[in-house]
């Protein structure tokens, strides 16, 4: 079985979870996750059906998870997997059909990055969008490529902004320039799909500068940068993180380099 698609495999082994336990869907472990956020039974399941096919599927894989952490090969492992069961779960409980699950695997070394990314395969559970990635070959979805939108004025540009924190007055008013210096904003709450629609250029950007974003959404800013766009840090560099638990992602993802830097500097605007 090929690595790509044993990746499809596994996704759509937690798709099948998903769909066939929406009775279920407001259902809580009872348990914190890594990240300190509850976790939700099908978040588990989903998550379990992964992993099942990863350590199945002949390829030795280190696996970063969002509900259980580190899982560590038996083996010496060929790749890391990046998971993130269900990105939207609030959606999912509440009846909002906009969740996606994700994956990223990057061959293992000592010091991975997120520039050493090789696929990464975004499920849209209910919309019934595939998108995969691999690096230096594009972006499809549904199997056709897929690319950012063509450039334009910032003032133009609709992008999906992440506010979801603890709103400090920083923030707050940081976050209201930036979304002011464009034309308007949408929002799934499932952040990898937002980075999806930013990759096939339904939207111009997507924004999140909040520091709460683990690494495992790797999969959604890989998608963007194999579609020919461009990621910047919160310090305008850029965007490359290395690949640990504890990292946090906080970046301007857009069609074009441009883009992402009008946007950026309106949120750092003194």
């Amino acid at each position: 079985m090929t690595l790509h698609r044993t990746i499809q495999d596994a996704v759509q082994g937690a798709k099948q979870e998903i769909i066939e336990n929406l009775d279920i869907a407001r259902e809580l472990t009872g348990k914190l996750n890594p990240y300190g956020d509850k976790t939700l039974t099908l978040d588990a399941k989903a998550e379990d059906a992964i992993i099942d096919v990863l350590t199945s599927s002949g390829t030795s894989f280190q696996i970063l998870t969002e509900e259980s952490g580190f899982i560590k090969s038996e083996r010496k492992p060929e790749y890391l997997a990046l998971i993130d069961p269900i990105d939207g779960s609030a959606n999912l409980e509440r009846g909002i059909p906009l969740v996606s699950i994700g994956i990223s695997v990057v061959p293992f070394n000592d010091l991975m990055t997120s520039d050493d990314a090789e696929i990464s395969v975004i499920e849209s559970v209910f919309t019934d969008e595939t998108y995969i990635a691999v690096t230096d070959r594009g972006v499809t979805r549904n199997g056709l490529t897929v690319k950012t939108s063509a450039p334009i004025d910032v003032n133009n540009a609709i992008i999906s902004y992440d506010t979801k924190k603890t709103w400090d007055m920083d923030f707050m008013k940081r976050s209201l320039r930036a979304i002011g210096s464009v034309h308007d904003i949408r929002r799934t709450a499932s952040n990898l799909l937002d980075l999806c629609w930013t990759a096939a250029g339904f939207i111009d950007g997507m924004v999140d500068l909040r520091n709460m974003l683990p690494i495992i959404h790797l999969c959604g800013t890989h998608m963007v940068f194999t579609a020919g766009g461009f990621v910047l840090d919160v310090n305008g560099t850029r965007f490359s993180a290395v690949l640990e638990p504890k990292t946090m992602m906080n970046f301007v993802a857009a069609s074009n380099e441009t883009l992402a830097r009008q946007i950026l500097d309106k949120f750092k605007e003194s």
